[in-house]
């Protein structure tokens, strides 16, 4: 699942924005032909919106990381609360999660390649930089999602009970008017970080807890 690249690390951990944003550009061209980035390039190829992407240093790696570890914890979450999966908040929660997780995967890996070492002690304009690649890793995943659903759509809909709803994300009045999209945000940050440090970390719980506790924040409210 993991594709960090912490373990190949640079003998030079503390380089510079400018270094590590040059290695991330140069790993985001090496990664334009590999075979499991397929579906990533043909949407980039045909969404000229999502241009921005290759801008973020290890885009793609990212985004492969997001997408395995979201689709263990909706696989979980299946298992353990099929009617939270199949409940029509799942979408926003399952949005604002994959959010927290993205910007702090890419803080992660940032302070590992600088003198900061952790996340805490990176610099004020490295962090807004760090949020921001987050932010952009996370809109083309959830694009990705929209175009190809989480499993392929019908397998969604045969195995979880997940609907095609996904467009309705790209209307953000529609989801951030949920108070406690901020709590599955953290929620996603803080297992980012569990995960980072130790991969054998079990996201799913942090995922499940957050879905949870959305759904019952707003016992009458749907996502339509």
């Amino acid at each position: 699942m993991s594709s960090l690249g912490l373990r190949h690390a640079r003998p030079d951990e503390s380089m510079t924005d400018d270094d590590y944003m040059a290695w991330g550009k140069s790993a985001n061209q090496a990664e334009y032909m590999r075979p499991e980035n397929a579906d990533i390039v043909q949407l980039l190829e045909e969404e000229d919106s999502l241009d921005g992407v290759l801008e973020v240093p290890f885009a793609f790696k990212h985004v492969r990381d997001v997408r395995a570890v979201m689709k263990l914890a909706v696989a979980v979450a299946g298992e353990l609360r099929e009617d939270l999966v199949r409940h029509t908040l799942f979408y926003p929660a399952f949005t604002s999660f994959s959010l927290g997780f993205s910007t702090t995967l890419a803080c992660a890996h940032r302070a590992k390649h600088s003198s900061a070492r952790t996340i805490r002690r990176l610099s004020r304009k490295q962090t807004e930089a760090c949020v921001t690649w987050g932010v952009t890793v996370a809109t083309f995943y959830l694009a990705l999602v929209e175009t190809a659903g989480l499993f392929g759509k019908q397998s969604d809909f045969t195995l979880y009970g997940i609907e095609d709803k996904w467009r309705l994300l790209s209307d953000e009045r529609r989801w951030l008017c949920f108070d406690r999209v901020l709590q599955c945000a953290a929620s996603g940050r803080i297992a980012a970080e569990a995960w980072c440090e130790d991969e054998s970390a079990d996201v799913p719980p942090y995922f499940v807890d957050a879905l949870e506790s959305f759904v019952a924040a707003y016992p009458d409210r749907r996502f339509e």
